[in-house]
């Protein structure tokens, strides 16, 4: 089988195929051209260089930023003869004007996780800029590195404090047992506490009716004073009068008893007297019994002797007395009694 010359569809097979070669190649160089303009291949760079005690965080590619603003990348790192770290950027020439003496690249990170990048800060614009292939100081920034290795003391205290508090005879926990206990007196003096506020609610409720009471009772006491008084008065006049005639014998008692000394007195002188004459007087009373003696002797022989017996009347024998002579004579006298006395009055004749 053979193909005709004149089949449509092979006309300008040619131009057709160099076409799409041509539209293949133009999208290769379009896409270089996006590639080296995402890259910046085609704008000016110059190189500057920073020298690092540590390369670590820092790796080729990396993109340099002014601002926050990328304006280059890492170009190569290295070590130098004293085994310090040498970063090569490459940075783009027209933000050159802001890279001036008086800025300083550290290593930085997007947050704290981040991805690495170096950060160039912007310098003082009365200052010159960096020529190509000058070196930038280089700042050590305060990385996720740095602040765990200033964090890791402070590590190790937290650590021997969580230790210290997990001891089961550390002060924390018995702190926390104290607590517990504390927590369950305290529970325990709410339960008293509430009770003793419903007792004193109660106390002041019969404190209130007791002051109702106290206050009528104390009414019916007032009234009970007041008539009190009423009766009073006259008795105190009474007792006025009293006093009046108690002031006046009170003014009379120091003559009283100026005359109950005068009396006092003699009676002292009338007794001192008395006392003298204590020998007279006793020796008259001995004498006026020897006295007496004698004359009742004299008497009985008087009466004994021989002419007067025969004149006296002859003695009666002894009778009874009826039982009426107990009872009193016309004259208000006891008849027993002159009875008897007629009877000695009998005897004695005798």
């Amino acid at each position: 089988m053979t193909i005709k010359q004149n089949d449509p569809r092979f006309k300008n097979l040619e131009l057709k195929t160099g076409i799409m070669v041509a539209v293949a190649v133009l999208g290769i160089v379009a896409v270089f051209i996006m590639i080296g303009l995402e890259k910046d291949l085609f704008t000016t760079k110059y190189r500057l260089h920073f020298t690092s005690e540590s390369g670590s965080g820092f790796v080729e590619g990396m993109p340099v930023k002014l601002s926050g603003f990328k304006v280059g990348r890492v170009k190569k790192i290295e070590l130098t003869e004293d085994a310090k770290v040498r970063t090569v950027t490459e940075l783009n020439k027209k933000y050159e004007k802001w890279i001036r003496h008086g800025s300083v690249a550290r290593l930085s990170k997007e947050g704290l996780i981040g991805d690495p990048y170096v950060e160039i800060t912007v310098g003082d614009g009365t200052k010159r800029t960096f020529a190509d292939g000058d070196s930038i100081p280089f700042e050590k920034a305060g990385g996720m590195e740095e602040l765990i290795t200033e964090m890791k003391p402070i590590l190790t205290e937290v650590k021997d404090i969580i230790h210290y508090v997990n001891s089961p005879d550390g002060d924390i926990k018995v702190m926390l047992g104290n607590l517990k206990d504390l927590t369950s007196e305290v529970k325990e003096t709410r339960k008293t506490l509430d009770q003793t506020l419903r007792d004193a609610s109660a106390a002041v409720k019969n404190a209130d009716r007791l002051v109702i009471n106290l206050n009528d009772k104390s009414s019916s006491a007032i009234e009970n004073v007041n008539r009190a008084f009423l009766r009073l008065e006259p008795i105190m006049v009474k007792i006025e009068n009293i006093t009046d005639k108690a002031g006046a014998a009170a003014e009379k008692f120091p003559a009283t008893v100026e005359k109950i000394d005068r009396i006092a007195d003699n009676v002292k002188i009338l007794t001192d007297g008395l006392v003298g004459e204590t020998p007279r007087i006793r020796e008259i009373l001995i004498n006026a019994d020897e006295t007496l003696r004698e004359s009742k002797t004299m008497i009985k022989g008087v009466k004994e002797s021989w002419p007067l017996r025969l004149m006296a009347p002859p003695a009666k024998s002894p009778e009874l007395i009826p039982f009426d002579s107990f009872l009193l004579d016309n004259n208000g006298h006891n008849g027993k009694e002159n009875r008897i006395d007629k009877a000695g009055n009998a005897g004695g004749n005798k």
